[in-house]
């Protein structure tokens, strides 16, 4: 393995194919445990993900693709395959509120190029589907005194988690007066709102639905950013 050669407080360029499927992958790390950057000096790397290579993320809170790097340096993307972004949590029955997606790519400190070739993929995840509203209190009618009868109370549905890496989860319904959960969003798109509660009768208190998951970007700039965009291939969700 040949290290970078240290030129005046800039690093020279460090070329890196990534070749099989990777999850959380961190640029930075990778230079610093790999290419023996020092972590402090404006660097020029190229990034090549071969085809049939998906890199993904395990938490919403982590992109699939993170580079933050130092002010100066700079990012040309190759990318063949697919990077997405971690699917949002699905709301929980009774008005949860579904989770917000994770983005594909995550940008700090660099001027990027990003070539997305033909074939390849940027996909934002979908955010989670809100629950369905709950339903309490559904009597059925009162009686010679008005008094309300039969009182009971249905769960709402629980939403669908969104999409990212694999396809989105419809929300579920269980029958009766509950309000059935919102679908989660498709890539780069917000989760559905569940359905609210719909019981009729006397003391009914019917709930609403929950709010649906953010859209997860497909590229999110966190700071000083600087991005030239080639796109030939598809790409689900905001770019900046």
């Amino acid at each position: 393995m040949m290290f970078p050669i240290v030129q005046g407080g800039h690093s020279a360029g460090v070329s890196i194919t990534i070749s099989s499927n990777t999850e959380n992958y961190n640029l930075a790390s990778d230079l610093t445990n790999n290419y023996g950057w020092n972590g402090s000096d404006a660097i020029d790397v190229t990034v090549t993900v071969n085809s049939s290579v998906t890199v993904s993320a395990t938490a919403t809170a982590t992109a699939a693709f993170h580079v933050d790097l130092v002010a100066g340096s700079t990012l040309a993307l190759n990318n063949n395959g697919t990077i997405v972004g971690k699917g949002g949590a699905a709301g929980s029955g009774g008005g949860g509120s579904g989770g917000a997606g994770g983005n594909a790519i995550s940008l700090q400190d660099v001027t990027a190029t990003i070539n997305n070739l033909s074939g390849a993929f940027i996909r934002g995840a979908g955010g989670g589907g809100g629950g369905g509203g709950s339903v309490s209190g559904h009597g059925s009618s009162t009686d010679s005194e008005g008094a309300c009868g039969g009182g009971s109370s249905y769960a709402g549905a629980a939403g669908g988690a969104g999409a990212g890496p694999g396809a989105a989860g419809n929300g579920t319904s269980i029958g009766g007066p509950a309000g059935s959960g919102g679908n989660g969003g498709t890539f780069g798109a917000a989760g559905s709102t569940g359905g609210s509660g719909h019981g009729s009768g006397c003391s009914v208190s019917n709930g609403g639905g929950g709010a649906g998951g953010a859209a997860g970007k497909a590229i999110h700039h966190v700071a000083s950013v600087t991005q030239t965009l080639n796109d030939s291939g598809t790409i689900n969700g905001a770019t900046s």
